[in-house]
């Protein structure tokens, strides 16, 4: 019996010591030096031109982000044009002219003072063409179903069925263009109208920004005001691509002349699962598609971008010093700079679409030829917003 007692004892005491040597482990990550980063984006689009340079942070900085500012950025033409970036706010630079397809630029970056080396850097890209603008052959929907994994009743995963229309192109492949990557947004129109004379309970509609948008506030009562006029909501929210890089070009070793079925996105039958309320009326979508055509360069540099967004810890996944950029410093070779100077030609296309019921035929799909600035959501009472689409063309 003293054996079974000093047995117990010895091992309450082993799990104590065990317990108490029990220490969450931080990893020690190095302080690099900070160094240059570079994000740029140069088309034929003046909206979209911009260049915009920091510095890093180490891993567990807290820091706002160091925009570095005063410097020269400048976008040289292999025709000897210059164009000179302005500086709009700390940091970031933007073109006031746009490049001509066919011809070669580089991105110059001058007159950054390094404390370190008291010396005053240059930084240059590589030369890069700029494209062709780019077209698509025809955009189309196909009847798809996409197996997503959701927690059942149960509090469980499971995989379900989640039929929809997956809205794929085809674009030609040439000499002079042979990547694309492409954006969407896709707007999703909805109708309310409030029963009774009553708002409804699950609404408050707040003022953001300069537009005002429906907040889902279930537990919350209505402000105090009562609106007793018969009146209906025209709303709108967008979706839009904020995943992988949604790149393409020719598949190795095709002789093909044609990008074809490439995916844009899949929507569901089921609209209610893009809405805030379920008192919101569905009432079709309005597709927003922005094509670039990119260098074999670029097509490389974000489908490398895409391996590591997409890493899931596997012992064959990429490390993230197999991603270099395109812009080197002349006055210090041996200084890293993160970046890529990014040079794409650009178009947009829009379409109207009714997604029907899953019989091809029931799918209405037009393009459009007015482009709206349409803000990414909102909501007009009583009459719809000037973009406002239908099935039947106006």
């Amino acid at each position: 019996m003293k054996k079974l007692t000093f047995l117990f004892i010895g091992l309450f005491f082993i799990s104590l010591l065990f317990v108490a040597c029990e220490d969450q482990y931080t990893p020690s990550i190095d302080v690099m030096p900070q160094v240059l980063v570079v994000d740029s984006h140069v088309t034929n689009d003046l909206k979209q031109n911009y260049v915009q340079i920091s510095k890093t942070r180490s891993f567990y900085s807290t820091n706002a982000i160091e925009w570095v500012s005063g410097a020269t950025v400048e976008l040289v033409g292999e025709n000897f044009k210059i164009a000179t970036a302005r500086e709009d706010s700390p940091g970031h630079y933007n073109f006031l002219t746009v490049p001509e397809p066919g011809i070669k630029y580089k991105l110059r970056i001058s007159k950054l003072y390094d404390v370190i080396s008291d010396l005053t850097d240059i930084y240059e890209s590589d030369y890069v063409t700029m494209p062709p603008i780019p077209t698509i052959d025809s955009l189309y929907t196909i009847n798809k179903i996409e197996k997503v994994i959701q927690m059942n009743g149960l509090g469980v995963p499971e995989t379900f069925e989640s039929p929809g229309r997956e809205i794929e192109i085809n674009a030609p492949i040439t000499s002079d263009l042979k990547y694309y990557r492409f954006n969407y947004r896709a707007i999703i129109q909805w109708k309310y109208k409030p029963s009774g004379t009553h708002w409804d309970s699950t609404l408050v509609y707040t003022p953001v920004d300069s537009l005002k948008h429906a907040i889902i506030e279930a537990s919350t009562p209505p402000k105090t005001k009562i609106d007793t006029s018969a009146h209906i909501l025209y709303g709108w929210i967008s979706e839009t691509n904020n995943g992988l890089y949604n790149i393409a070009g020719p598949v190795e070793f095709s002789t093909s002349a044609k990008l074809e079925n490439h995916p844009i996105v899949l929507l569901t039958y089921n609209p209610t699962q893009y809405l805030d309320s379920i008192q919101q009326k569905p009432y079709n979508w309005i597709i927003i598609l922005d094509q670039y055509g990119i260098s074999k360069e670029s097509y490389d540099f974000h489908d490398k971008l895409n391996r590591q967004f997409s890493a899931n810890g596997t012992l064959f996944d990429p490390v993230i010093s197999q991603v270099y950029g395109n812009i080197q410093c002349l006055t210090n070779p041996g200084k890293v700079v993160m970046g890529f100077f990014d040079l794409n030609s650009y178009t947009q296309y829009r379409y109207y679409l009714n997604l029907g019921t899953g019989n091809d035929n029931s799918v209405v799909l037009r393009r459009l030829t007015k482009f709206f600035d349409i803000p990414d959501r909102g909501y007009k009472k009583n009459n719809p917003p000037d973009f406002w689409e239908n099935n039947y063309t106006k």
